[in-house]
């Protein structure tokens, strides 16, 4: 889809559709969201700008860099879209040359929404303060992202608090997976947040100088929160994998004792099944002196057992006491 952003009394008119392309000129802003070929070929022929280049716009495996030579000045980010609750991450480009500005990004995004939010004056014309804006932008909306998925987080760790279910720890996996996105994709943003200001172009007005400040903050910020939130992800999976580690040592601790319990009558079975004279062998009563014989070996042994258990974890919560005094 095609929308041209128009300066009206110094206001941002957009324009979709047919319009929208009878509508471009050298004081407008052009953005193409999730374009079809036609689109592109369209705009590439208006504009003059390099149809495979704009082509070239749309892998989702393109990389952040900055690119400036004596055509355009191409600038390629990548922005935060979610995805069935998942964020993932997706190159938002910026191009532009003396005549037209566009951007362009294989998905849709409310970045456009961010941008007019944040910024009561959007003045196409002036194409670097517009880049600094939108990577501004940019920047912002990885910190809003990031709240999304820490509130997720917390709300599941309280799931996992009460029932350790296979889906919850799915649902964490993706989180990681989002702020590995996140943080790749931060860092190679970083890289060309430095090149873009020591650029002359953005730098000559004080309000860009404030722009360029904002922006770095902006995203320093954004990537300290997705260090902080990593570390606190890895920390609660390993904590809970640990908790359900000790769990099963638990229940295998049970069936060794149920196991070595029943291990006593059976041995005692078997002695006596055996084809030699016993003790009992001639008693009418026998069966039922080994049956109580049984049951008292395995009693007086699983009592052991259990309060072997006991007496160590005493010593345990003792010691564990002892430490925090």
């Amino acid at each position: 889809m095609i929308k041209v952003f128009e300066e009206i009394n110094n206001r941002a008119v957009a324009h979709e559709g047919s319009e929208a392309l009878e509508r471009i000129n050298e004081r407008t802003w052009i953005h193409a969201s999730a374009p079809s070929k036609e689109e592109i070929r369209t705009v590439a022929s208006v504009t003059g700008f390099d149809e495979s280049v704009l082509l070239s716009l749309l892998d989702e495996e393109e990389s952040a860099h900055l690119d400036v030579d004596d055509e355009h000045t191409l600038i390629v980010l990548d922005v935060p879209v979610r995805e069935n609750d998942v964020y993932v991450t997706y190159p938002f480009s910026i191009i532009y040359h003396d005549r037209y500005f566009l951007t362009i990004c294989k998905k849709e995004t409310n970045l456009l929404n961010r941008v007019f939010s944040k910024f009561k004056r959007i003045e196409p014309h002036k194409k670097a303060r517009l880049s600094l804006q939108i990577i501004y932008a940019i920047a912002s909306s990885y910190i809003d992202a990031l709240k999304v998925l820490d509130g997720r987080r917390s709300a599941l760790e309280r799931e996992l608090r009460s029932s350790m279910k296979n889906d919850v720890l799915l649902d964490l996996m993706d989180l990681n997976k989002s702020l590995v996105y996140f943080s790749t994709s931060l860092g190679a943003n970083k890289s060309v947040i430095n090149r873009v200001k020591r650029l002359a172009e953005f730098r000559r007005y004080e309000q860009d100088f404030d722009l360029i400040e904002d922006m770095e903050v902006e995203n320093n910020q954004a990537i300290e929160m997705c260090s902080i939130y990593r570390e606190i992800l890895t920390g609660m999976m390993d904590t809970f994998s640990s908790i359900i580690s000790n769990n099963l040592n638990n229940v295998m601790k049970v069936l060794a004792i149920i196991t070595l319990i029943i291990s006593i009558p059976t041995l005692i079975a078997s002695l006596f099944g055996m084809n030699v004279i016993l003790p009992f062998a001639g008693n009418e009563y026998g069966f039922y002196f080994v049956i109580g014989i049984s049951i008292l070996c395995s009693a007086l042994a699983g009592g052991a057992l259990v309060l072997a258990t006991v007496k160590k974890e005493g010593k345990r919560n003792k010691r564990t006491r002892r430490k925090k005094k």
